[in-house]
């Protein structure tokens, strides 16, 4: 059964939409499912124009998903909500205080409406979380029922939010399922945005004739997830039956080193030059990969885009639509 045909025409929230997995979502819910889309999104970090034309398409408030009254107004109107809103890693830590309330407080009060509301559209709860959680994870590749050793504001406040969703998923009732990124990559990635990966700041400074800036020895090695991926496992997530009440890895189990990476880019664009610098505090973790067994088990997901033809497709994007 194709489980995603559920989302046609369906009402959805995302909160979040304008963020770089958050508008590639909506997209696809435009475009393929022909969804109502509702977005929100403060643009801290992110702009209307990433839409294009399908801003007109969308309901978009340029709103806090601390907005009690306007979350609380839009719930009650969809089916589902795929809540994607939250501070980046690089940011957290600068405002503990906002990094707790947008990862974690804004899931909590948007549960507590959900939890003490009657809500009869409401079909299902999606958070999105991050890999971040397993900090120094020892025995690679990091499963969803191992140990979480958080790292960072970010990864605390994550697997915060992350707990809230589960405990309001089995202690009352509501119908929820939770995702977990690994290192999200692709066409949409603008480098301009502080808190782009370093795979779009690779392929941007390549493209550009910049050398590429390798944090520590560069042997620290990351699970890429390609964006098309990493959407397709979040609708799953929302329409699947064996997603209730459930966390699933999203990624490779594969583990890429930041040299590797470095010299893949350089294969195909030449000239490419790279350059060294100290290691960083935020982030610090040596080596990640994910699990992926249970999402392919219970979902029928599996990436369909490995680091290679992924590298090729966003060189290609950036190419075109970054004019660089």
């Amino acid at each position: 059964m194709n489980y995603l045909e559920k989302l046609n025409n369906k009402k959805v929230l995302v909160t979040g939409g304008l963020g770089f997995v958050g508008h590639n979502l909506v997209k696809r819910l435009l475009h393929e499912f022909n969804c109502q889309v509702i977005v929100v999104d403060d643009c801290s970090n992110s702009k209307e124009e990433i839409l294009g034309e399908d801003i007109q398409k969308v309901r978009f408030h340029k709103a806090s998903v601390l907005d009690q009254d306007l979350m609380s107004e839009l719930i009650e109107e969809v089916n589902i909500v795929f809540h994607l809103a939250c501070k980046q890693i690089s940011a957290s830590g600068s405002d503990p205080k906002l990094d707790l309330q947008v990862n974690a407080q804004s899931t909590l009060e948007i549960l507590e409406k959900i939890r003490h509301s009657k809500l009869p559209l409401l079909e299902r709860f999606v958070y999105t979380s991050s890999c971040s959680v397993y900090g120094s994870y020892k025995n690679l590749p990091a499963s969803e029922d191992g140990v979480t050793r958080v790292l960072s504001n970010y990864a605390a406040t994550k697997l915060l939010g992350e707990n809230y969703t589960m405990i309001y998923g089995s202690n009352y009732d509501i119908d929820v399922s939770c995702v977990r990124y690994s290192n999200v990559y692709g066409p949409g990635q603008s480098p301009t945005n502080p808190y782009c990966g370093v795979l779009g700041k690779f392929i941007h400074n390549a493209l550009t004739k910049q050398p590429l800036t390798i944090i520590g020895d560069g042997e620290q090695t990351r699970d890429y997830s390609y964006i098309d991926d990493a959407v397709e496992a979040t609708l799953l997530a929302a329409v699947h039956p064996r997603a209730l009440n459930e966390v699933f890895n999203v990624g490779t189990s594969i583990e890429t080193s930041v040299n590797e990476l470095a010299e893949k880019i350089s294969s195909m664009i030449p000239e490419t030059t790279q350059t060294f610098i100290p290691e960083r505090d935020i982030d610090n973790i040596r080596r990640r990969s994910v699990d992926i067994e249970k999402i392919h088990r219970k979902l029928g997901w599996n990436p369909q885009i490995n680091i290679n033809r992924g590298l090729a497709l966003t060189i290609e994007w950036y190419r075109k639509y970054l004019e660089v």
